[in-house]
């Protein structure tokens, strides 16, 4: 069995084995950004986290009580979470336009000093301009990471509505499932490259030829695949893991998530896009921007 699923499958067992019957919700999704990461659950460094959070917390706020704030600081700093509190000095510096909860403490995991709050403003700023984000916004923490990319702010929201319209015009349906995407290979290249949407129409046809639609569910597949230099011939590997997946969770293989599930996993050690160039690390990409977690939040908020 590939290494790496059987580090998800043993991750999923580890949850379960900690949290009891409350993991049913959110065992897969947590073992999975694991395991991108290539990092084994063990309860000592999830303890740890905690300790750290309720330290520079008052029992109050927010960040204390979320188990998705705990379990994604868990994911981010399970290796050295003696950066938590500088996290939440980080977060203590952002600016009144950021409402205080759950978007601020993910947001602040990727800040390091006042100008990257300024370019995560001005590149919110850009994006609401954009026709496609007329009637939705991008979550604070999904701006935070596109703003970690070296390109100036303009040119990273351009380089959004490049993607986003070409996407259309090669079939994707308008909407927030495309928006996603369009974000997924912006943060993943910085400036529109003809290559990346090029594998995307290869894909596009590959998913037509095992099925009769192209589902908006398969639009994030599409996009992760296509920056990971995803070659047609390499399909009956991803769909050895996918298979692998649905019969030892028991999870349906037609449901759509079970695809990028397996194509998180398989593309975990390539080299995603331009990502490397600039030490980005492949996991907080898939963390905040794929959504994998068997819910219909897709990162993309309606106003």
């Amino acid at each position: 069995m590939n290494e790496r699923l059987q580090l998800f499958f043993d991750n999923i067992e580890k949850i379960k084995l900690y949290f009891g019957s409350d993991a049913e919700s959110f065992a897969k999704h947590l073992a999975l950004k694991l395991t991108v990461r290539n990092i084994h659950f063990y309860y000592e460094d999830y303890e740890n986290v905690q300790k750290q959070i309720k330290k520079h917390t008052k029992w109050y706020q927010f960040a204390r009580n979320s188990s998705k704030l705990n379990h994604a600081y868990y994911v981010h700093f399970a290796k050295n979470p003696e950066q938590i509190p500088k996290v939440f000095q980080q977060y203590r510096t952002l600016p009144k336009q950021f409402n205080r909860g759950e978007q601020s403490y993910l947001t602040a995991m990727y800040l390091n000093d006042e100008a990257a709050i300024i370019k995560i403003g001005a590149l919110m700023h850009e994006l609401k301009q954009q026709p496609s984000l007329k009637f939705s916004s991008f979550a604070t923490h999904h701006c935070a990471i596109l703003a970690t990319r070296p390109e100036e702010s303009h040119i990273l929201a351009n380089t959004y509505t490049q993607y986003y319209n070409k996407l259309i015009t090669d079939g994707f349906v308008r909407g927030n499932d495309t928006i996603q995407t369009a974000l997924l290979l912006t943060v993943g290249t910085g400036t529109f490259c003809a290559n990346t949407i090029q594998h995307v129409k290869e894909l596009m046809k590959l998913i037509f030829s095992i099925e009769p639609t192209l589902k908006n569910c398969h639009y994030s597949t599409i996009g992760l695949l296509a920056l990971a230099n995803f070659e047609t011939n390499q399909f009956p590997a991803l769909v050895d893991i996918h298979d692998e997946i649905c019969r030892s969770l028991k999870i349906s293989p037609n449901s759509c998530n079970t695809l990028l599930l397996a194509t998180q996993i398989y593309t975990a050690n390539e080299a995603i896009g331009d990502l490397p160039s600039y030490n980005m690390d492949f996991s907080d990409f898939a963390y905040a921007l794929v959504n994998d977690d068997f819910t219909s939040n897709h990162g993309v908020s309606d106003n």
